[in-house]
């Protein structure tokens, strides 16, 4: 078994996890482990991927991967199909499966992208494929450190803002992001799984080791010039809600006790952090003059 730590718990895995920071002395608090699931996913030979929540489990089934399977919110199953590539199995396991783990232990999970910038945590939310790891990159590149990327999670204690929980240290980015943000060779990198375009860049130094309080969040989006605009509440409670990686899941994992506390973590949220949209051409030659903006930002906020 390996032993890792990735947003602040203490991970026992029978699957070798490269990307996630070891760690020898940890309490275990996640067992990942390999064994048969017992469960038929209803869309199996229609869907390419389904999914079914039930009490304290959620199971998942990829069509080209096998099932997964959440127990307590403190067990991970792997029920592989036959000679399935480990780095496949990773995808899934460190992004959907781990994301819905930090759901069911009361964490508000948004998929997201995050950086801390002057001893506070800036989140970058917004669809898919509009920047939100070109951008952390950036900022990274320009010397910010690194807490989390795709996966955000964020904890909250007692009546102050939220933290934002340090992920691991990896970039998923394409290869003209990888270019463009860090001035890498994306040749150099490996691609997080055969066919697939990203590439994954790890993080050596400058990954934040310890919760950030939450300093702002930003949504990103497409426009002529680049401008930075408060959302009104209603609006920003609205997206933080679509951006969430519980919503998803729709009423399978909203519902009931945890569809209350969702709310009300994303609305306490609203109330104590400002969210912005960030509005920028898709140029990435402009993401520095963009990264500029950020950091001229924060120091009128």
């Amino acid at each position: 078994m390996n032993n890792y730590t990735a947003y602040g718990l203490g991970i026992n895995s029978a699957l070798p996890l490269p990307e996630l920071q070891t760690s020898a002395g940890a309490a275990t608090d996640v067992v990942i482990r390999f064994g048969q699931i017992d469960w038929s996913p209803a869309g199996k030979g229609t869907e390419e991927f389904c999914f079914e929540v039930t009490g304290k489990e959620a199971n998942f089934f990829w069509e080209h991967l096998g099932k997964f399977r959440i127990s307590r919110a403190a067990e991970i199953v792997i029920d592989p199909l036959p000679a399935v590539e480990e780095r496949l199995l990773r995808l899934p396991l460190l992004g959907t499966i781990l994301a819905v783990l930090l759901h069911r232990r009361g964490y508000l999970v948004l998929h997201a992208s995050s950086v801390a910038v002057d001893g506070g945590a800036l989140v970058f939310i917004g669809n898919k494929g509009w920047g939100k790891s070109t951008m952390a990159a950036t900022l990274y590149g320009r010397g910010h450190d690194l807490i989390s990327d795709d996966v955000v999670a964020l904890k909250f204690e007692g009546s102050g803002a939220p933290v934002v929980m340090p992920g691991f240290p990896q970039f998923k980015l394409f290869p003209e992001a990888v270019v463009s943000s860090l001035g890498d060779d994306y040749e150099a990198l490996p691609e997080l799984a055969a066919g697939y375009e990203k590439r994954g860049r790890p993080v050596t130094d400058r990954f934040a080791q310890q919760p950030l309080p939450l300093k702002s969040v930003y949504a990103l989006g497409c426009g002529a010039v680049s401008t930075i605009k408060t959302l009104e509440p209603q609006a920003a409670l609205l997206t933080l809600i679509a951006n969430s990686y519980s919503a998803r899941f729709g009423k399978q994992l909203l519902r009931g006790a945890e569809a209350s506390a969702h709310l009300r973590q994303c609305s306490r949220l609203v109330r104590q952090v400002p969210v912005y949209r960030l509005e920028r051409p898709k140029a990435l030659p402009l993401l520095p003059a963009v990264a500029q903006l950020v950091e001229d930002h924060l120091q009128l906020i």
